[in-house]
């Protein structure tokens, strides 16, 4: 599990992230939604080591961050909004640098597996500048993947995906879930947190407005007579 107590990150005048106490569950998706500015990203940093000045713990597995910053990176893998790859490498190429870094098994088979599931088959011998920025994405997703890692976070890293990647990523990150992993996932496209994740996390002004299951977020909406959508509108107005 992954436990933030009292979380709070400022960047000269601004606080960021407000206070924050929550705990991730193990099994699930976890879904994080927000307007721009809510502080998503500032908490996913802070989650993985990216920004080392703040107040409150962070846990892994009761682990906390600041002292063991080696396991963390061991354990945890994050997929930017923003790809960071090495663009004279082809994409096989580029997978196994990062699996053989993690000491993964079976690696030649993983990699071939996710090539299929992204829907990047017929690519993985191009060179990375020639890739799309659709294509680098899920080169960027691919290197997350790579090794099966108990934490597993994307931020806003799912934009660019088409229709067929994204049915075998939500069908694969289920099966990580089942098998014990802890995935947090960030986005602004609410459809797509509202399938793919349960609990679902609201963000707004560096503070958690609610933490919701399918189930109560099923009941707002009968209640409401509303969609999601405008549910959480209303939430962060």
């Amino acid at each position: 599990m992954l436990s933030i107590k009292n979380l709070s990150v400022q960047y000269e005048e601004k606080l960021a992230v407000d206070d924050i106490s929550i705990d991730i569950p193990q099994n699930k998706i976890t879904g994080l939604i927000g307007p721009n500015g809510a502080g998503k990203s500032s908490l996913i940093k802070a989650c993985v080591g990216m920004i080392s000045e703040y107040s409150g713990e962070i846990l892994y597995d009761e682990k906390p961050l600041h002292k063991n910053r080696h396991w963390v990176k061991e354990h945890c893998s994050y997929a930017p909004e923003d790809t960071v790859l090495l663009p004279f490498l082809k994409g096989r190429e580029y997978l196994e640098l990062i699996g053989t870094l993690r000491k993964t098994a079976d690696l030649d088979n993983e990699i071939t597996f996710l090539f299929k599931m992204l829907n990047l088959h017929d690519k993985e011998n191009e060179l990375i500048i020639n890739y799309s920025h659709g294509m680098c994405q899920k080169i960027s997703i691919a290197s997350t993947l790579i090794g099966k890692s108990d934490y597993l976070i994307f931020d806003e890293a799912l934009n660019g995906l088409d229709p067929i990647a994204l049915y075998n990523l939500k069908n694969y990150l289920n099966e990580l879930a089942a098998a014990g992993k802890t995935i947090i996932l960030s986005s602004h496209i609410l459809a797509l947190i509202q399938d793919w994740c349960d609990p679902i996390i609201i963000m707004h002004q560096g503070k958690i407005l609610k933490m919701v299951s399918k189930e109560e977020i099923a009941r707002m909406e009968s209640e409401k007579k509303q969609s999601f959508e405008r549910i959480f509108i209303e939430l962060v107005k």
